[in-house]
């Protein structure tokens, strides 16, 4: 299971572009690490990056939605709160259980589709709404 990224992700503002483009990056890194069974070490310091860039990211984010007066905000960032709590949960297991092949399935297929879903839907909206307010980096 590999992300590829696609312009119909772009959010059109290119800060946010390129931190998607990252964030898939690493995720197609940890899911090659898994499925390669290159060890624990070496899948937990990566799905470890993954959870510290997403939270950077979110923050990153969400100073955007504010300093341009997002109207969806609150919304916004609930759903980057709910991804939070999903990704402590996996990293739990993960110490716990170790990078299983239904744990990595698991994560594989929350992940993916959340960052499909979010980027194509969500923070497109970011997007749009700066490109209608002439706000577009």
């Amino acid at each position: 299971m590999e992300l590829k990224w696609d312009k119909h992700l772009s959010v059109g503002v290119a800060e946010i572009d390129q931190q998607h483009k990252l964030l898939i990056d690493k995720f197609n890194a940890f899911m090659s690490a898994c499925r390669e069974e290159r060890g624990n070490d070496e899948v937990f310091r990566l799905f470890s990056f993954l959870d510290v860039y997403a939270v950077t990211h979110f923050a990153d984010e969400e100073r955007l939605m504010q300093r341009i007066g997002y109207p969806d905000y609150n919304k916004h960032r609930e759903k980057h709160a709910e991804f939070k709590k999903a990704v402590i949960s996996f990293r739990e297991r993960l110490k716990n259980e170790g990078p299983t092949q239904e744990l990595t399935t698991s994560a594989g297929l929350l992940i993916t589709g959340w960052l499909i879903e979010h980027i194509s839907g969500m923070d497109r909206a970011i997007g749009k709404f700066m490109i209608e307010q002439g706000k577009v980096q």
